[in-house]
């Protein structure tokens, strides 16, 4: 599903209102859908009727309320407040389902929400509506889970340590023996975690990592196949050139000109895309 199977139209908004203390607003029945987000202060958010529900507001949460809902604002008694909102229809709701079942708040703690929320304040039409379809996806199917987050405790012990030993831009590869300890587990039960879930052991599982790494600087740099070979930790050029062809099917020149395929493609197809990111994309 994306954004584009919605069809939404702005009613009102984006905008900031903001609040002297102890302000309140309804009750009142809406003919759309709003989301509302506090910037600074807090409020209490009250649903009236067969299943009421009060919500306290706080800025860092997402409010979505219904058409027809009977709804009441109290703001902070003791300070000012602001908060943003943007009224909408939506006009099909393509794959998300009923509105009924749709979430009624979510935190604004993952990317890309807080992020999309913010440039709502700044676009305008006609990008509004197609950065509020993306804003409404996401808040009701929820953000994409980081891959990253799901590696097995050992992995992620091992990967900051990598982390670390790389840290002078350098990706050297590691022993057996470092890298277990790092896990804080046995070499031989580490070979055996990583061949039941990568089909390899850890050291070729990081040197495909290494070799990712290669492809992009051959791929979008003018360093020479004798300096990316030693960016990655190889001894030689010749040394390189031998796991580079194993791993990608060609020579690094050959790769250099032909680029015959995305450089995360082998660790992809491999399933350690969530340790290359962490040990490559998320580097500074």
């Amino acid at each position: 599903m994306t954004s584009t199977d919605l069809r939404v139209r702005v009613r009102n908004g984006p905008a900031v209102a903001h609040y002297p203390p102890g302000a309140t607003l309804g009750p009142r029945v809406l003919p759309c859908f709003e989301f509302v987000w506090m910037l600074t202060g807090r409020a209490s958010w009250r649903r009236t009727g067969d299943d009421p529900v009060t919500h306290e507001l706080r800025p860092g949460q997402l409010l979505l309320t219904r058409p027809g809902v009977r709804e009441h604002y109290t703001w902070d008694p003791d300070r000012p407040c602001t908060h943003a909102y943007v009224t909408f229809y939506v006009d099909d709701p393509g794959p998300l389902g009923p509105p009924e079942a749709w979430p009624l708040v979510r935190d604004l703690a993952t990317d890309p929400l807080p992020a999309l929320c913010r440039y709502l304040l700044r676009t305008g039409e006609p990008r509004t509506a197609q950065v509020l379809a993306w804003l409404l996806d996401l808040f009701v199917a929820g953000p994409l889970p980081d891959p990253a987050d799901d590696l097995p405790e050992h992995v992620d012990r091992l990967v900051d340590h990598l982390r670390a030993a790389w840290s002078d831009g350098v990706c050297r590869p590691l022993e057996l023996a470092e890298l277990a300890a790092a896990a804080h587990v046995s070499p031989g039960h580490l070979a055996r975690l990583f061949r039941e879930r990568y089909g390899r052991g850890p050291v070729g599982a990081v040197e495909l990592v290494r070799l990712a790494r290669a492809a992009v600087l051959l791929e979008r740099s003018n360093l020479s196949v004798a300096a990316v070979a030693a960016a990655c930790g190889f001894v030689n050029a010749f040394h390189f050139s031998r796991r580079f062809r194993q791993a990608y099917g060609c020579a690094p020149r050959d790769y250099r000109a032909d680029r015959p395929a995305d450089p995360l493609d082998p660790v992809r197809r491999a399933g350690l895309f969530p340790v290359a990111r962490r040990l490559l994309a998320d580097r500074p």
